[in-house]
């Protein structure tokens, strides 16, 4: 008895695997066929009169607003206040120009300025230590004034 209520169990459960793999191949088929659509549907908008009507509508509209963008600034430039701005603009370029000038040249006389710095330096230590070594190796006694003015009255 135990056996027939397993086995009924796996024919049961043999039937719902088997719709299972049926509904999800009816699944999977729709989603094929949703797919299709779509991209049928993308094919004919895309090559539809409309999409090439709105695209040459675009195209002349963008050419028009660059056309009237440039002749706006056409005429501004010709204007006093554009001729104004523009020697402004000039004017901030030669500074900036001139203080990349200055601050190279800065930078050049203070690279200068410490090289030299660093050899004076230089030159002095070593004639300091060659003082030093002549020093010790020259014992030279030297004669105070007083000793000289005593031996000059005897």
């Amino acid at each position: 008895m135990e056996e027939e209520r397993k086995a009924e169990s796996r024919e049961h459960k043999g039937g719902e695997e088997a719709e299972s793999f049926s509904s999800s191949d009816d699944l999977t088929d729709e989603i094929h066929k949703l797919v299709e659509a779509m991209a049928r549907a993308a094919r004919n908008v895309w090559s539809s009169e409309q999409r090439l009507q709105l695209e040459e509508d675009l195209r002349r509209g963008l050419g028009s607003l660059v056309g009237s963008l440039e002749e706006a600034l056409e005429r501004f430039s010709r204007s006093e206040q554009g001729q104004e701005i523009q020697e402004q603009a000039t004017r901030v370029a030669d500074r900036v120009r001139e203080s990349e000038l200055a601050a190279e040249l800065k930078e050049g006389l203070t690279v200068g300025l410490r090289s030299a710095a660093d050899e004076v330096r230089k030159f002095a230590d070593s004639f300091e230590e060659q003082q030093e070594q002549s020093g010790a190796a020259q014992d030279i006694p030297v004669e105070s004034d007083n000793e000289e003015s005593c031996e000059k009255s005897t």
